[in-house]
């Protein structure tokens, strides 16, 4: 079997022990009616280094717990960080919801005045916990008269559709 020789011993320095590896494949041929065959050569490939004989064996450490919180306490930190994003800006999609269903209402209203702005506000604005809880209320910041929207929304309307004969004519 071929093998590779390590490099000659320097008196200084003694020879280094390689570790060898297998590698398959290799064909030899003997001179007898057998055909070739595969044999396994051997190469040395790193130099490996031998632990001192003194040196007392290292024993696997048992698994030691993890630093920080445990896991129980790290879920109450994320809930709680969750509830807190969560919950005001559940208050505040419910306040823009009553305002868009305060003026869908007061759109097909046929009251003489109608409003056409407004706002949501909480109950009792004066703590965190009644801003939170408390409860919203509608506040109309912009009336207009039934007359005044009727035109505007014609006029509104009409605009739209002198718009669209000038694009038409444009593309012509």
């Amino acid at each position: 079997m071929p093998t590779s020789a390590p490099p000659p011993a320097s008196p200084a320095r003694p020879a280094q022990p390689r570790l060898l590896s297998g590698t398959g494949g290799s064909r030899r041929a003997t001179g007898s009616t057998r055909t070739a065959t595969s044999a396994t050569t051997f190469t040395a490939t790193v130099p490996m280094t031998r632990p001192a004989a003194s040196a007392p064996r290292a024993t696997p450490a048992a698994p030691t717990a993890p630093a920080g919180l445990p896991r129980w306490a790290k879920g109450v930190v994320i809930g709680g960080v969750l509830l807190a994003i969560a919950m005001p800006v559940s208050v505040l999609m419910g306040r823009s919801m009553l305002v868009q269903e305060a003026l869908a209402e007061q759109s097909s209203s046929k009251a003489a005045m109608v409003c056409t702005a407004g706002e949501a506000r909480a109950l009792d604005g004066s703590s965190l916990m009644g801003w939170l809880f408390g409860g919203s209320y509608f506040s109309c910041g912009d009336w207009e008269t039934r007359e005044a929207r009727v035109q505007r929304e014609r006029d509104q309307a009409q605009a739209n559709f002198l718009a669209r004969e000038r694009a038409k004519q444009g593309f012509q």
